[in-house]
């Protein structure tokens, strides 16, 4: 019995050495091949399967709830043999700490399990082709095939000051600008079949973040955008931009008068966003965004165009039920509020004007309903509605309206809206270049419009209340005709002046007629202006319905349909 008792305690004992030299003789060997060990848990997958990877040291520390590893200065580059058609990456950081991390789904479920992770400072720099010719394993690399894993599961992960550079590898152009991103994250999973699906990014439980600072060139157009002080939380699911910003490389003039046809310079600045109610959930795991309200403030938006560059006649700017079906992206967007926008527009008439022409519209606000192509939501509702209200000229009160049926197939739409009273002479920076006539007197005391229109052509109604309102023909020079001889004899030729008011002293209110048929190269806002100014003209000429129609046609050589 006693013989018993001593080969059990001596059994014990012995079990009690292996379990607690067990340990020690995995670190010895984990810690003796760790360079070799950890550059093959990386370089295996597809995404780094053809680079080279460095540590500074490396620290592995087993038990039996898991390891813990310490990376001291990572460096990934490219491998020499990489194909020009490969994402070549260049990363460096600083340290990556991994806590509780599980052999057992390492080495039998082809997967990363760990209970914590953090990055630190952390570098990227990335040489890729244009996204639709870039692929990541095109030829044989020398080691094994690679195998991207099942899945990647950390319980809480930590991203410290991550910089990120994009260029792109047959230019060497600078694409993208990423500094100081810092994440917050618990329940990370990435999936195998979330890499495969080009929609899906991953899936998290909670995540929030910061990014210092963002910019995105776009070479073909010359512009930059610029995103500052951005921070997105899931937890209350909003996310803001401090400030929003598209600016372009080159000036207004140098900008068009390279372009071969006519083309809008644009410019957005110092707008704050703010995103509330978004679902972080949906656009990670299926790419859908569904924001509840995206609010835009200050916002500052200059479109300058130069109109002796010949058209384009063969481009066909998309209406609003086109656009947001062409987008990859499904879209739900149920308010977009603008505070306190400004919009300028300025434009370079096809003359010899001396100076271009410009409008403004100041104290621009505005509530959009329903911005969406997501199939669900447009069964219930596929009704975009517009209301916005700001003043021209920082002067007459601008209020509109639109209802825009995105289901349908020709996108019918409703306008409907009105200008307060202004003095006429403060439009003549935009009239006289475009005309060749000066707005010399006159009030518009209210302007009232109301148009059903579609892709095609648009009618409806227009009432404008001027007075005293009198008109200057400007000669080919764009000066005042002061020449003494001639100024009796081309009066008449010079100077127009419309004595009657609208209402006249009877009180007769005369209404306008809207007509117009789109110009399909042209964009839904010219197609608005157009209508309204149909209605203008129609005013003082005094021809209806059926006398514009057959103009217009003869204009167009086309066959009028019917707005519905």
């Amino acid at each position: 019995m006693k013989k018993l008792l001593i080969w059990v305690i001596a059994l014990l004992l012995l079990i009690l050495l292996v379990f607690k030299g067990l340990p020690v003789l995995v670190n010895l060997y984990l810690n003796e091949n760790a360079d070799r060990i950890v550059s093959n848990m990386i370089t295996r997958t597809s995404g780094f399967g053809d680079h080279e990877i460095t540590f500074g040291e490396i620290k592995l520390d087993y038990n039996y709830s898991g390891t813990y590893l310490q990376l001291e200065d990572i460096q990934i580059t490219p491998a020499d043999n990489i194909s020009e058609n490969q994402l070549k990456v260049t990363l460096s950081a600083k340290q990556v700490r991994v806590s509780g991390f599980r052999w057992k789904d390492f080495l039998m479920e082809n997967s990363i399990v760990v209970d914590s992770a953090t990055i630190d400072n952390i570098t990227i720099k990335t040489l890729s082709p244009a996204l639709d010719s870039m692929h990541f394993s095109e030829s044989k690399p020398n080691r094994k095939a690679h195998r991207d894993y099942k899945i990647i599961s950390v319980k809480h992960f930590g991203l410290n000051h991550l910089s990120v550079e994009n260029r792109d590898s047959y230019s060497d152009s600078l694409r993208l600008e990423l500094f100081d991103l810092s994440v917050a994250a618990s329940g990370f999973r990435l999936t195998e079949e979330d890499i495969q699906n080009k929609e899906a990014l991953f899936d998290v439980d909670m995540i929030q973040g910061t990014i210092s600072k963002a910019n995105l060139h776009f070479d073909e157009y010359r512009q930059m955008v610029i995103v500052d002080s951005l921070a997105f939380n899931t937890e209350d699911n909003t996310l803001g931009i401090g400030n929003f910003s598209l600016i372009h490389k080159l000036d207004r003039y140098t900008y068009t008068g390279l372009q071969d046809k006519r083309m809008s310079w644009i410019e957005i600045g110092d707008t704050k966003l703010k995103v509330r109610g978004m679902d972080f959930n949906s656009y990670f795991r299926n790419g859908t965004v569904e924001i509840d309200s995206l609010i835009a403030s200050n916002l500052k938006l200059s479109v300058f165009t130069d109109k002796r560059k010949s058209e384009d006649l063969s481009k066909r700017p998309p209406m609003f039920h086109e656009s947001l079906n062409k987008l990859e992206q499904v879209l739900h967007i149920k308010n977009t509020l603008l505070r306190n926008g400004y919009l300028r527009i300025e434009e370079r008439a096809d003359n010899n004007a001396p100076q271009s022409g410009a409008l403004f519209f100041t104290e621009l606000n505005a509530h959009i309903k329903n911005i969406s192509n997501h199939k669900e939501m447009m069964a219930g509702n596929s009704q975009l509605v517009m209301n916005v209200k700001a003043k021209l000229m920082d002067i007459g009160p601008v209020d509109l309206s639109m209802d825009y049926d995105l289901a349908s197939e020709n996108g019918t739409f409703k306008l409907k809206g009105t200008l307060g009273k202004m003095p006429l002479r403060t439009l003549n920076n935009m009239i006289e270049p475009e005309a060749k006539i000066s707005l010399k007197s006159g009030v518009i005391n209210r302007l009232d419009f109301n148009i059903i229109a579609n892709d095609y052509e648009g009618s409806g109604e227009a009432i404008v209340r001027y007075e005293d309102l009198e008109l200057e023909l400007l000669n080919k020079d764009f000066g005042k005709d002061q020449n003494v001889f001639r100024k009796i004899g081309s009066f008449l030729a010079n100077k127009v002046v419309i004595k009657s008011n609208n209402p006249n002293k009877r009180g007769d209110l005369k209404k306008g007629t809207v007509y117009y048929l789109r110009e399909p190269h042209k964009s839904i806002y010219n197609y608005w202006w157009k209508l309204i100014f149909s209605g203008l003209k129609s005013t003082l000429t005094g021809e209806d319905l059926e006398e514009m129609k057959k103009k217009e046609l003869e204009n167009r050589n086309g066959t009028p349909k019917k707005a519905k």
